[in-house]
């Protein structure tokens, strides 16, 4: 009798958010369960890195809004351009790690904002059924009970409007997500930062603030380029599979 299993690879997707008065995005990371150990590895050598070269705390959060605007650590240096250089270098560091892949999504409308997490959830979907795997969604805490309800709601029915006939829905069920979404502190989770670094990288490069954006930070997310999902939205007017809603 063949007693082999056949188990699919399963993946931890982290995702965080970053918005302000108009817009929203959000950002998750494909992290493998089989390669974790070896990615936390370059990540914490990495802040080891920065707290050495720049005193930032290891076992500390970086809030990018609150970086970038000179709060928080390090606290030895808040000049705003040194920041702004330091977190365009931390971006690079994020597409030089092994294994990910990021899906990103954003709206010029925060009312929408729902509705955009409901679209990168799917794209998160497509992709692992794409790649024959399964996915656990860890997000930042808060608003929990709300985004349980919208996965739960959307593994029954998830209608989306039809790429090929207009006016049409179809029903794409999260099939290859797994478990209720789990929940974390940002500041207990290296990859929960690395999400809101990558979500406040695109809001600010879609949507700088006038007079206030340096330039090192507007063009953060130009960065990634090579581990971007960019079949996530083939429709992305950027060719980089920004979700838009």
């Amino acid at each position: 009798m063949n007693t082999e299993i056949n188990c699919k690879p399963v993946q931890l997707i982290y995702i965080d958010e970053s918005y302000d008065e108009q817009n929203y995005a959000y950002s998750a990371i494909f992290v493998p369960v089989e390669q974790w150990n070896e990615i936390f590895q370059k990540v914490l050598l990495w802040r080891q890195g920065l707290h050495k070269t720049h005193g930032v705390d290891v076992n500390g959060e970086i809030h990018s809004t609150e970086f970038v605007g000179g709060r928080g650590q390090p606290i030895t240096n808040r000049d705003r351009s040194y920041r702004a250089q330091l977190f365009n270098s931390f971006l690079k560091e994020i597409e030089n790690l092994p294994h990910i892949r990021i899906i990103n999504g954003i709206t010029n409308n925060k009312l929408h904002h729902e509705t955009l997490f409901e679209y990168v959830v799917t794209r998160i979907n497509n992709t692992l059924k794409y790649d024959k795997s399964l996915g656990i969604l860890i997000c930042d805490e808060g608003n929990e009970n709300k985004l349980i309800s919208m996965v739960r709601r959307m593994k029954k029915e998830n209608k989306i409007w039809s790429s090929y006939y207009i006016g049409v829905q179809r029903s794409c069920p999260l099939d290859h997500i797994i478990e209720d979404p789990l929940f974390k502190t940002s500041k207990s989770s290296y990859f929960i930062q690395i999400a809101d670094m990558v979500a406040y990288s695109l809001l600010r490069n879609e949507h700088p603030v006038e007079g206030k954006t340096l330039a090192d930070v507007q063009s953060a997310f130009e960065n990634l380029d090579k581990v971007l999902v960019k079949s996530a939205f083939s429709k992305d007017p950027r060719h980089k599979g920004i979700v838009r809603a």
